[in-house]
């Protein structure tokens, strides 16, 4: 169980008391915040047992744009996470895409790990927010068998020093049997 759920704005969070660190995981399009499997949750354990870091895992309402999302979002971690000192993101699919789209508009967020992102919706949107982004690292992770996989060498081209992109060859867009691989990513490629 999340140590506290919190229901604003028709978003539902997730959160994982910790440290002063907090990592920050958007899910994709319709997801709650426990995901298939509980991977979501079983995400959050799995770092702040390894980090002592605080976790807020959100939902990803339908009704709501990327661009509202991540402004609703920010908000939120500003409200409930004031001393927060290091700030990294995750986001799996559309949550992917809104990170990788507009992680630039939260200053805090140091790293982000945009998994399987939709390129093929709004490519202008990702183009202009991978450029405006100013943290230390940004990776956008593929499954080697997500339809995206067609635009990589566009957002190679795209991507600034410091940032890059990663392959894990047998996946699919939604990690399929690969479920333990998909709860190590934050692991691997945010701390």
């Amino acid at each position: 169980m999340f140590d506290v759920l919190i229901t604003e704005n028709n978003t539902e969070y997730g959160i994982i008391n910790g440290n002063s660190h907090l990592l920050y995981i958007k899910v994709g399009n319709g997801g709650d915040i426990y995901g298939k499997e509980n991977k979501y949750l079983r995400i959050a354990k799995q770092i702040r047992a390894e980090h002592g870091c605080s976790v807020l895992v959100s939902s990803n309402p339908i009704d709501l744009s990327i661009k509202d999302c991540m402004v609703l979002d920010s908000a939120f971690i500003d409200k409930y996470f004031k001393s927060t000192h290091e700030l990294y993101a995750f986001g799996n699919s559309k949550g992917g895409q809104m990170l990788a789209s507009y992680a630039y508009l939260n200053s805090k967020i140091k790293r982000v790990l945009s998994v399987n992102a939709p390129l093929m919706i709004n490519l202008h949107k990702t183009k202009e927010g991978l450029a405006k982004f100013e943290g230390e690292r940004l990776t956008m992770l593929y499954g080697g068998r997500d339809q995206s996989m067609r635009y990589l060498p566009f957002l190679n081209a795209l991507l600034s020093e410091g940032n890059s992109t990663t392959v894990i060859q047998n996946a699919d867009h939604n990690f399929e049997n690969m479920l333990e691989e998909f709860i190590d990513l934050p692991e691997r490629y945010l701390f």
